[in-house]
């Protein structure tokens, strides 16, 4: 959790030009508009007052929180574990994305290196309790794909329905399908991707479905996400909203289980 928030705040400050260190006015947000401008705001203000503000908030910011999952049972500190996890994670891809210019390969980047450190550090190391986890997670994976999956067709222009080639998608396979009409979308995406990464997660072993799973739940997270900040105008507090139902559902649905046997030690 601390390492998500630290890639997001040191990239923000890298990813300022070099007037903002004496004219912090100058400062720009993750998506690459300035921290003043009306649309999308975020919660990046404390950038204007200058980089010393912004570093001495952001370490009472995660002193706090890292208190608040420290001193919280165990399902509530993991629900908000998870929370600030995707939140960062947003952050820290829109950056990739934007002002690195690496697109929507940022994100699943970042997610290639941070699904090991959060599998390895989050998860036990019983066979039984990984297999709980991985029927649970499983359906996780396919709820937040199938939302990705309805986020895009719905964010497509009006005409596209009749004319597939106003097809509006930045992801190169889902522009590709969506150029062939929305049913050749639904059902490679839909059925076909879902049904191949179910059976995938299914049959791995221990860490590597644990690994599969939440790499497929981030680069998800994300698509639908961009469909929330960028084109429909949410603000950041929609991906956060829904950086928390996703962690309620992770832990409901895949670790409540382990949770109740073990013991009331944290």
């Amino acid at each position: 959790m601390i390492g998500t928030m630290l890639f997001s705040m040191t990239n923000t400050l890298a990813g300022q030009s070099g007037i903002f260190w004496h004219h912090p006015e100058t400062a720009i947000r993750g998506d690459g508009l300035s921290i003043n401008n009306e649309t999308n705001r975020t919660f990046e203000f404390f950038l204007g007052s200058g980089w010393q503000a912004y570093l001495i908030a952001n370490l009472i910011y995660f002193l706090g929180a890292f208190l608040l999952v420290s001193i919280l049972p165990k399902r509530s500190a993991l629900i908000t574990i998870f929370s600030f996890i995707f939140g960062h994670y947003f952050v820290g891809s829109n950056w990739l994305a934007v002002r690195w210019h690496l697109g929507i390969q940022g994100s699943a980047l970042y997610a290639f290196v941070l699904v090991p450190a959060i599998v390895l550090s989050a998860f036990p190391r019983s066979r039984t309790n990984t297999n709980e986890i991985i029927n649970g997670l499983r359906w996780v994976v396919i709820g937040t794909i199938l939302l990705d999956v309805s986020c895009t067709l719905i964010g497509q222009p009006t005409g596209y329905w009749n004319h597939p080639e106003l097809v509006h998608e930045a992801n190169p396979v889902s522009h590709f399908l969506l150029l062939h009409g929305w049913y050749a979308f639904l059902f490679v995406m839909g059925l076909v991707y879902c049904s191949v990464i179910f059976w995938l997660v299914s049959i791995l072993p221990g860490n590597w479905a644990l690994m599969c799973s939440f790499y497929f739940i981030l680069v998800s997270f994300i698509g639908a996400s961009n469909w929330l900040f960028y084109e429909w105008r949410m603000g950041m507090e929609s991906p956060a909203i829904y950086g928390i139902m996703l962690s309620l559902s992770i832990v409901w649905l895949s670790l409540s289980g382990t949770l109740k046997k073990q013991s009331p030690n944290r």
